[in-house]
C-alpha cells in the first residue's frame, strides 16, 4: 500500500473544497438572473466604466491561471502537492474578487 504523506491529504483536500465553493458560488451568483424577470431590463440602462486597463486585465488573467491550474490539477488527478496549493491560492484569490463584484452588482439587480 503506497502511503501518502499528510501534506498531500491536506493539499487536495483544500483543492476539492475550493473547487466546490468556487462552482457553488457560481452557481448562486445566477439566481437572482434566472429568478428576476425584470433584472434584464434593469440592467440594461447601466454603464460599466473601468478607471484603467488593469481593472480587465488583472481579472481576466487571474481567471486563465485558475483554469490552467484546474486543467493541470484535473488532468494529474490531485497527485502533485504543488499544483493543489498554487490552485488553492488562485482560487482564493478569485472567489474573495468575485465576492465583491457581487457585493457590487447585486444592488443594481436587487
Amino acid at each position: 500500500m503506497i502511503e501518502t504523506s499528510k501534506n498531500h491529504t491536506i493539499s487536495k483536500i483544500v483543492a476539492k473544497l475550493l473547487l466546490r465553493i468556487f462552482v457553488l458560488l457560481l452557481a448562486l451568483a445566477s439566481v437572482p438572473i434566472l429568478s428576476n424577470k425584470g433584472a434584464q431590463s434593469s440592467l440594461d440602462p447601466k454603464h460599466v466604466a473601468f478607471p484603467n486597463e488593469m481593472a480587465i486585465v488583472a481579472p481576466a488573467l487571474l481567471f486563465t491561471i485558475f483554469v490552467v491550474l484546474l486543467v493541470v490539477m484535473l488532468k494529474n488527478k490531485y497527485l502533485r502537492v504543488d499544483i493543489n496549493w498554487q490552485f488553492s491560492l488562485c482560487t482564493v484569490f478569485l472567489l474573495i474578487y468575485l465576492i465583491l463584484l457581487y457585493s457590487r452588482i447585486y444592488p443594481l439587480i436587487a
